[in-house]
């Protein structure tokens, strides 16, 4: 800051002082001053030289042909009278339409100090943009003849500085609108049709400059200079105006500015003279005007550049979900359009879609693709018609091409058809995180993708101009510790890459979408799940954009800070929850809440203590794995993330008969070099005459946060190819009849690529107790998974096994009567149908010596039971309990069979119920996150 300027501060300072001391502290005289005769000048009018609007002030008693207007002799009465002859009756409708525009704001509860304030913030040009908040003060505003009159009652005059200020920049400013506005209208003919609105915005501009100088000195902040002022003021005319009238603009300012700059300048020196405590703000803001009319000029020529001269600036946003939104999002595409909205940047957004991501449709799981058959379209028809915000204006230039899920491999491919169809000058692109989320490419795969899109853009639009972001960090993911790393290497090489990107008629410009965006590892305060933006992310990817917008193209006049608040997303409880058996099992369903992320189901078999909770993306939920007879009870809330989650609904149930098929019989699995052969029997029992295929699902077990993958069959057989070799593999077999898929039933885990598993070595035993042992080996990564054999040497009987399998070189097995020491094991090592031989077998010394109470060997019969063993407890397990992905447990026997030596017949029923429950449970989730195909919200750990 210049010396010049801290003088005029300090001098600002100590008249503020003067003003707002106390008259009492004064002395007598000074105590009969009234706080209306703080800044009093004559009310005696003007001649007309103080250039197009001068200005009167003082108390209503001395106000002359004014005083009617006030209701006390001591209200504060300003005046502006305007002096353009030349189109006198233009400027007292200008002075007209202020007035009701402003008793119209009052009439909807606003002070006039706030109604000023909107108009202020309206117009804008940047240099100090106006804030809410402050001293207030009322009012009235009246238009009289060739004035506009401001009266503030006696009472509500304020006697601190910071008031004066308000009232005198907010009065001063109208004024200079007005008369700006007439003066330009000088340069068009009476009733030219641009006439209005090029004056309007000349005006506007000027008006707002000469307010936002003046509350800038009288704040202490900086004013930059003439250089930055002429800026500001082209791009707000240039914003207002718009592409219909910009030739008229372009006319005008070749013509008339010089002419009006001079005649503002002399009315700034009039108000200096009159306002004395303000003088040498205003004989600053009117010497520093001295030539700006041919560079106002120059800066708006150099605006033809941008977006054309007489058409809005056209954007494409191409993105993902983060930029498409969830129903209900504001999204930051809405906050971006505000800020040109505030910037008065006539601007198109243009695009196929216009929606947010809508939730899919309530319907029961999907039939599984057949072999050769796709899917789901990976690019078409993509999910757009998703409503916003409430709070969304009904203006809102939607149109957009950013899909859910959607990555910057895919959009290489699609962008060049969609520049040639919609023409943007702007493209907005926000891609990369899919490529890196979903293993699509690395940092360098990700980086060759994005610069295929801008060159294959450009050759549709060689002068198109480009704003890439980077990639945001999300919150951490069990599994996926390559990802911020893979992520933060990509950002490092898209910033040195860049640069290099531009052409002379087309600027490719970074936007630090990751630096603005308040997302890391550790935490993400920006986001609703650790990934996508809540209502404050969304203004902080808006501002990204915003700052290289402005900084690299110059469009704008300022950017404003994020909010460090936005509005809360509501969540209110689900409705109508109905539970029922349907062919398939049990489905349940309840009214959609609008704006809800997702919901969460929680579900358990009546009588058990335990909830097994899942999110769902839409209204309804089934359970499928259910035996008949099963009854299941439910509750369901709303689930908006870190946004909030609703009350638990009360709980409904229902018992299910389903009609599905039994899962096949026989199932044999064979490893080949990159997939997996799988065979099996047709089952047999009800329901099995309408059977239309058999889906194969296959999970990997060594891939951190691998979903689970299928596909299906018309035959008793298929080969599944493209695995990973040497990663291991659930394998598992649905019948799907015309009710729908049946329970699974679970293979032999299979090693991709490799044979015939080494035999474990190694084998120990250790007792647990008298009918426990403890088995631990050595296996091998060729395994897939291990049998225990077990015989009664006492009887010298012959090796048997079950077909549990378990994935650990570690197995208890219980139950051993009389006593584990009349036993002996060994353990293969199996890879599907290929199977190792036995390893060294094991066993333990004789019986512990008697126990002089009991008379040794095995413990009594229990009382409870009548004898022998208790039965096992599903929830505890007597050895391993059913597969769970989650936990990279044991897989349960095909068929649903359990295993002798870990639970008795009695709890083969429980065991069932627990096995389905979680397997149902994983596997849903994954089929869920394959049909909604959406941005990695977050990968399971397993």
């Amino acid at each position: 800051m210049s010396d010049g300027l801290l003088v005029l501060l300090a001098s600002l300072a100590l008249m503020f002082t003067t003003a707002a001391e106390p008259a009492a502290a004064q002395g007598p005289e000074a105590a009969q001053v009234k706080a209306c005769a703080t800044h009093a000048t004559s009310f005696t009018a003007d001649s007309g030289d103080g250039g197009p609007v001068t200005l009167r002030m003082g108390c209503a008693q001395d106000a002359g042909a004014l005083r009617p207007l006030a209701k006390s002799d001591d209200d504060l009465v300003m005046s502006f009278d305007f002096h353009v002859p030349e189109r006198r009756q233009q400027a007292r409708d200008l002075a007209r339409t202020l007035v009701e525009e402003t008793r119209a704001d009052q009439r909807a509860g606003m002070s006039l100090a706030e109604s000023f304030t909107k108009r202020a913030q309206r117009d804008s040009v940047g240099v100090y943009p106006p804030q809410g908040g402050g001293p207030d003060f009322d009012g009235q505003v009246h238009a009289v003849d060739d004035s506009m009159v401001l009266i503030a009652p006696a009472g509500g005059i304020g006697t601190a500085a910071n008031w004066w200020q308000k009232w005198i920049a907010a009065g001063v400013s109208l004024g200079i609108t007005i008369a700006s506005s007439a003066v330009c209208l000088l340069a068009f003919n009476v009733g030219a049709p641009a006439a209005a609105p090029v004056c309007g915005a000349v005006g506007g501009a000027l008006g707002a400059l000469v307010g936002e100088l003046m509350n800038a000195y009288f704040d202490g902040r900086s004013l930059g200079d003439a250089e930055v002022w002429k800026e500001a003021l082209a791009v707000a005319m240039w914003g207002a105006v718009g592409g219909a009238f910009a030739g008229q603009l372009m006319n005008w300012a070749a013509a008339g500015t010089t002419s009006l700059i001079t005649r503002i300048q002399v009315s700034l020196r009039h108000f200096a003279t009159r306002i004395k405590a303000f003088g040498d703000v205003l004989t600053f803001m009117a010497g520093s005007m001295e030539g700006m009319g041919p560079k106002l000029l120059e800066a708006l020529e150099r605006l033809r550049g941008i977006g054309g001269t007489a058409t809005p600036l056209r954007v494409m946003v191409v993105g993902d979900s983060m930029s498409q939104g969830d129903e209900g999002d504001w999204t930051w595409r809405y906050r971006l359009w505000q800020w040109f909205r505030s910037q008065h940047v006539d601007v198109d957004f243009v695009g196929p879609y216009k929606g947010t991501k809508n939730h899919p449709d309530p319907v029961g799981p999907p039939v599984p693709p057949l072999q050769g058959e796709p899917a789901r379209p990976s690019v078409e028809n993509p999910p757009v018609s998703g409503r916003y915000a409430a709070g969304v204006d009904e203006g809102f230039d939607s149109d957009h091409f950013a899909v859910w899920g959607r990555q910057a491999a895919q959009d290489k491919k699609l962008i060049g058809s969609m520049v040639t169809q919609y023409r943007p000058d702007l493209l907005l692109v926000g891609l990369g995180f899919n490529d890196m989320g979903w293993f699509v490419s690395g940092a360098q795969g990700t980086l060759d993708s994005v610069k295929t899109l801008v060159d294959n853009a450009r050759a549709a639009k060689p002068d198109l101009r480009f704003a890439v972001a980077n990639v945001p960090q999300r919150s951490a993911i069990g599994g996926r510790e390559d990802l911020p790393v893979t992520t933060a290497a990509y950002n490092d090489m898209l910033a040195k890459a860049i640069p290099s990107w531009s052409t002379l008629t087309s600027p490719a410009e970074l936007v630090d979408w990751a630096g603005a965006y308040d997302c890391a590892p550790k935490a993400c305060p920006a986001a609703y799940d650790g990934l996508h933006p809540n209502a404050l992310g969304e203004f902080q990817i808006a501002r990204a954009f915003e700052q290289t917008l402005h900084r690299h193209f110059g469009i704008g006049r300022f950017v404003p800070d994020a909010p460090r608040t936005a509005p809360a997303r509501q969540t209110p409880a689900v409705s109508r929850l109905v539970a029922e058996a349907v062919p398939s099992g049990i489905k349940v369903t309840w009214q959609p809440v609008f704006g809800a992320h997702g919901y969460t189901v929680r579900s358990r078999i009546a009588g058990s203590a335990v909830w097994s909770e899942l999110p769902v993306a839409t209204n309804r939920f089934d359970t499928t794995w259910t035996m008949d007879g099963w009854k299941w009870e439910y509750q369901v809330r709303t689930d908006n993330g870190d946004d909030g989650t609703s009350a638990w609904s009360p709980t409904v149930s229902a018992v299910a008969d389903p009609r599905t098929a039994a899962p096949p019989e026989r199932i044999v699995t064979r490893a080949t070099a990159t997939g997996v052969d799988v065979s099996w029997d047709a089952p047999k029992g009800p329901y099995t005459d309408t059977i239309d295929r058999y889906e194969i699902i296959l999970w990997d077990k060594d891939t951190p946060g691998a979903f689970f993958q299928s596909t299906a069959v018309k035959g008793r057989s298929a080969h599944v190819d493209g695995l990973e070799p040497g990663h291991h593999y659930l394998v598992a077999v649905v019948t799907w009849n015309r009710a729908g898929g049946g329970m699974p039933g679970v293979a032999r885990s299979v090693t991709v690529g490799a044979g015939t598993p080494p035999t474990p070595t190694d084998l120990k035993a250790r007792a647990v107790d008298a009918t426990t042992v403890q088995l631990d080996w050595k296996g091998s990564k060729e395994a897939a998974g291990y049998r225990v054999w077990v015989r009664n040497a006492t009887e010298d009987g012959a090796f048997t096994s079950d077909e549990y399998v378990t994935d650990d070189t570690g197995r208890g097995i219980a139950f051993l009567f009389p006593g584990y020491w009349n036993f002996e094991f060994c353990v293969t090592a199996i890879n599907g149908a290929a199977e190792s031989g036995r390893s060294n077998c094991v066993s333990l010394p004789g019986p512990p010596p008697s126990d002089p109470n009991t008379g040794g060997g095995p413990p009594p019969s229990d009382p409870n039971t009548g004898g022998g063993p208790p039965p096992s407890d599903p929830n505890t397990g007597g050895g391993p309990p059913p597969s769970d992905p989650n936990t990279g447990g044991g897989p349960p026997p095909s068929g649903g069979g359990v295993s002798p030596s870990t639970a008795s017949p009695a709890s083969t029923a429980s065991i069932l119920q627990k096995g389905a429950a979680e397997l149902d449970a994983a596997l849903r989730d994954a089929r869920r996150a394959r049909s909604t195909a959406g941005d990695l919200t977050a990968v399971p750990a397993g």
